[in-house]
């Protein structure tokens, strides 16, 4: 048809009793909903706020907020009826340290973030030059003490944007040397075996101009990335996984969710594996710049491209 355009959509379907995503080419004539921001005035508001993470409950959303000093806090804001209600700093996240990209485990057991916290074992309660990903385990209905996630996915380089899917198929992003955009950034993968992590590796993408970041895996195992070519804005990607294991070339989200003039980052795929948060300037709320945004991924019925 004349009027018929190529979209990458999701398809939200039921496997074992779980909503799980599922990615596909479809070719749709229909427009698609606008992302909805989220929370405004208690969760989106004149500070600048992004990545999101949502308790498998669904009533508990956790998130970043630069405010004032330029530190990064994570926040959490309370279901209350149809809405999120005012947010509260975590705690343990306070002026000593920056706290950034949380993600609340599949399970609900475990709270990660990034930090640059000093690492057990050193002398010093100073601010390291990396972060590092570590947890809040779950202690009865309340966040436990922050807990260091162990060597075997932290390095002397950055580890940012911890996910997991619902197998405990974990991936983050690594920054190595150098700095600014120079610096080489890798997305790694491991599994989560019993309190720690096994079978770390780098996973290999494409097309190689693409500078990937802010992975967010899916309950079943696909990938949302941010990505940005030389001089734009960052945009989403998305990729699955073959059988053998190897990533298919990431490509872009379509409009709504992607606007070329704005940027696009901080992906996250709800537990019920039909909503996409993501964080964007697109907003003219307030004036913080970066807000945080929804958007219920279609189910069409085309078949698979």
């Amino acid at each position: 048809m004349k009027h018929m355009i190529w979209a990458a959509f999701f398809i939200c379907s039921s496997i074992g009793g779980a909503d799980l995503l599922h990615f596909a080419m479809v070719s749709s004539a229909e427009t698609a909903s606008t992302p909805v921001l989220v929370g405004p005035g208690t969760v989106s508001t004149d500070a600048r706020e992004f990545a999101t993470s949502i308790s498998p409950a669904g009533d508990a959303l956790y998130f970043n907020r630069i405010d004032e000093p330029e530190v990064r806090h994570i926040w959490v804001s309370n279901r209350v009826g149809e809405h999120w209600g005012d947010a509260e700093k975590m705690a343990f996240s306070d002026n000593r340290y920056s706290d950034v990209d949380p993600f609340v485990s599949r399970s609900g057991d475990r709270l990660y973030f990034s930090s640059d916290r000093p690492v057990p074992g050193t002398q010093t309660k100073e601010p390291t030059e990396d972060n590092n990903t570590w947890y809040a385990p779950l202690d009865g209905d309340n966040w436990g003490a922050p807990v260091f996630a162990g060597t075997a996915i932290n390095s002397s380089a950055d580890e940012t944007f911890f996910s997991e899917s619902a197998t405990g198929q974990v991936i983050f992003a690594r920054f190595g040397e150098g700095s600014g955009r120079e610096r080489s950034t890798s997305l790694m993968t491991a599994q989560r075996n019993g309190r720690g992590f096994s079978d770390l590796r780098k996973i290999t993408t494409s097309p190689a101009f693409l500078r990937l970041s802010n992975p967010a895996i899916s309950p079943d195992g696909k990938l949302i990335v941010a990505a940005a070519l030389a001089d734009g804005n960052p945009q989403l990607y998305f990729s699955r996984q073959r059988a053998n294991g190897e990533w298919r070339e990431f490509q872009l989200l379509p409009a709504p969710i992607n606007q070329p003039q704005f940027g696009q980052f901080a992906p996250y795929i709800a537990n019920d594996g039909c909503t996409l948060y993501f964080s964007s300037n697109r907003s003219a709320y307030g004036a913080g710049g970066y807000s945080i945004f929804s958007f219920h991924l279609p189910a069409p019925t085309l078949n698979d491209r």
